[in-house]
């Protein structure tokens, strides 16, 4: 994920992220405002689990609409120094295309497992792993921000500083989430709050999720945003296609066109 202006909005804030709990005590309560996570949000049925990496060096970012994408992504069962370096490949990756947050489809790899600074690449070291996480809980209040997301490229910018597509995607201000650490360890994090950072943070979180479901973030957007950002998909999937005779290949949903007056 990018966000144009996330390195002046996140530059002078601490403390983003609240652990609420660890591994051997009690498990969250509900917050003030929160509901629990819908459907599309919940892990799918009879998830497969993975029990060692297959990856090579180095690792190149798959573009929209390559089927990876969209794929079931496996629960990993095996924590071992495979996974730490490739998350660590993984964060160089997304530093080298000036992003905060990377999920493993993006690099062509169906694993439940994220990547995310916030700082992006200005700030090395605020680097968060998370593996296997699942949204347990998430706010009745949301808000709308523009996110760019490094798997989709704008192939029709006139803008040369615009490499990527951006559009506005509503989503949940706060979340609770769960999941394992690159050690195995569990651990719950309550994401969001009223800083500029913490939302930006849960925002993050919640787009690299989506890669996690399988789910893109125009799949997020209103129609009259997508329709905005329309030209530019398509460019992205004829340009697939061109590249991968055959492949069949999830297109956005057809225009909807308005009958009468």
């Amino acid at each position: 994920m990018r966000l144009r202006t996330h390195l002046q909005r996140c530059a002078t804030i601490k403390q983003p992220i609240r652990v609420v709990a660890r591994a051997g005590q009690t498990s969250l309560n509900a917050s003030s405002g929160m509901k629990p996570a819908s459907k599309d949000l919940q892990p799918p049925k009879d998830l497969p689990t993975l029990s060692s990496l297959e990856w090579s060096k180095p690792l190149q970012i798959v573009r929209y609409p390559d089927p990876r994408l969209r794929a079931v992504n496996a629960k990993i069962t095996k924590f071992d120094s495979s996974l730490l370096e490739l998350a660590k490949e993984m964060i160089q990756a997304m530093y080298l295309d000036d992003g905060v947050g990377l999920a493993a489809p993006q690099v062509g790899i169906n694993a439940r497992l994220m990547v995310f600074n916030p700082h992006g690449k200005e700030k090395p070291g605020n680097e968060s792993i998370l593996v296997n996480p699942e949204i347990v809980s998430i706010s009745k209040s949301t808000a709308v921000e523009t996110e760019g997301c490094l798997s989709f490229p704008d192939r029709c910018s006139n803008d040369v500083s615009r490499t990527l597509i951006y559009a506005d995607v509503e989503r949940p201000r706060d979340i609770i989430v769960k999941a394992q650490d690159e050690k195995g360890e569990p651990v719950q994090l309550q994401l969001g709050g009223l800083s500029d950072l913490g939302a930006f943070i849960s925002r993050i979180f919640q787009h690299e999720y989506d890669h996690l479901q399988g789910i893109l973030f125009h799949d997020r957007m209103k129609a009259n945003v997508l329709d905005s950002v329309r030209t530019s998909l398509q460019a992205l999937e004829e340009e697939f296609l061109v590249a991968n005779p055959g492949v069949k290949i999830q297109r956005i949903p057809a225009m909807k066109v308005k009958k009468g007056f």
